[in-house]
């Protein structure tokens, strides 16, 4: 079932209005050139740009179909789809695919539909999973550009003008992350794009909770985007075969940019995009979210590194990461924590008992891989230290 809708929406918070200031300096030439300097990324644009961009009549703008998933999420819902509407970016359409909610989700959306002709619903009968969820979205969408949100976001009224602007300027850009910062408090950082360690497990750019003061303000490469707010190609998304359904939910967002790399295009951070994120909304009433956590973990971890890893470094951090993984069975039942453990085992036996599966997505990928050199701009390390730190608090 497919329905439309749509609202206005107000004032730029004065949250936003600080963050504005303090990068009005990114837009001056000499910080340009030395953000571009950075990320090996040709000199591109400035303030100028982004307000000629704003005031161009909607039908010269690139189509953006924004698609947001929802899974009983009808506390956030209406807020985040009023910031979509409120946004300065002329040319969208919003699609919204709803997981099979139970909470009364559907009456935002129908509401949404009486008020606007380019807003469309597909619900779905169960809870599919984000990747297939975002899959059947994308099959709707007619817009040049794909931009992901959760349904517990508000981005910012020029979210959308920025991730473009740095989009259109080049052709390789394949796909982009927002900066992404707490809803509950604006200056700390959720999300800023990520890297692969050596242990197989990923580096963030920007430490979840860490205060922004700027330190990031610069259009950066990194392996991957989180799908709360990420901006990609449409020929890109189809190029490289969308979402995996397999993953369900977590790393999903990584296999599709690692793919995006593996086929010659990029993937940067773009810190004037700003989205406000209230942090796993959908999670905090999910009741099965701890054996998603672990089971997924286990699993899209590993599934990942076998499908989208070259060769050498396969054999190399492979081995290494699995090692890790059994550690922390070991430690959970140690601590009589049996149902985390177990999960842990699930996830790796569901890539032992598919490696057949697995090794024929890998063949078919890597057969078709534009560029293998990618290892400088998708590649970290980090500390043990760093990892042990992340598995006390629950987020490898």
């Amino acid at each position: 079932m497919r329905k439309t809708t749509s609202h206005s929406s107000s004032l730029i918070s004065n949250a936003e209005r600080v963050n504005r200031e303090r990068y009005n300096d990114m837009f001056s030439k000499n910080s340009i050139r030395n953000s571009l300097k950075k990320s090996n990324l040709p000199k591109a644009f400035g303030r100028s740009k982004a307000l000629a961009i704003s005031t161009l009549p909607a039908e010269t703008l690139p189509l953006v179909s924004v698609l947001v998933v929802n899974y009983n999420g009808k506390e956030y819902l209406e807020k985040c789809l009023h910031s979509i509407l409120s946004c300065e970016y002329q040319n969208i359409e919003i699609i919204v695919v709803d997981n099979g909610s139970k909470d009364g989700s559907d009456s935002v959306l129908n509401n949404f539909e009486r008020e606007n002709s380019h807003f469309h619903t597909i619900f779905l009968d169960k809870n599919y999973g984000p990747a297939y969820a975002r899959n059947r979205g994308v099959e709707l969408a007619k817009g040049k550009y794909i931009a992901f949100l959760d349904n517990d976001t508000e981005p910012t009224r020029d979210w959308l003008i920025e991730s473009v602007k740095v989009m259109e300027s080049n052709s390789k850009i394949g796909a982009c992350q927002c900066k992404l910062l707490l809803l509950m408090d604006k200056q700390k950082f959720d999300y800023a794009g990520d890297y692969l360690s050596q242990f197989g497990f990923l580096i963030q750019k920007a430490d979840f909770n860490e205060v922004d003061h700027g330190q990031y303000d610069y259009v950066d490469e990194v392996l991957s985007a989180k799908s709360a707010a990420m901006v990609i190609l449409k020929k890109v998304f189809v190029e490289v075969g969308g979402f995996d359904e397999d993953y369900f939910m977590y790393l999903e967002e990584t296999d599709l940019c690692w793919r995006v790399w593996l086929n010659g295009y990029r993937v940067v951070f773009i810190p004037l995009s700003i989205v406000y994120h209230a942090f796993a909304g959908s999670s905090k009433i999910d009741a099965n979210i701890e054996y998603r956590s672990w089971y997924h973990g286990s699993k899209n971890y590993v599934m990942t590194l076998i499908k989208d890893l070259g060769a050498i470094d396969l054999l190399r951090i492979l081995p290494l990461h699995i090692i890790l993984w059994v550690g922390m069975v070991i430690f959970f039942f140690s601590r009589r924590k049996w149902k985390k453990g177990i999960y842990i085992v699930d996830g790796l036996l569901y890539c032992f008992f598919h490696f057949r599966e697995l090794t024929r997505k890998r063949r078919r990928l890597q057969r078709k891989v534009m560029s293998s050199n990618i290892e400088k701009s998708i590649m970290r390390k980090a500390s043990i230290k760093y990892f042990l730190y992340k598995f006390r608090r629950g987020r490898i």
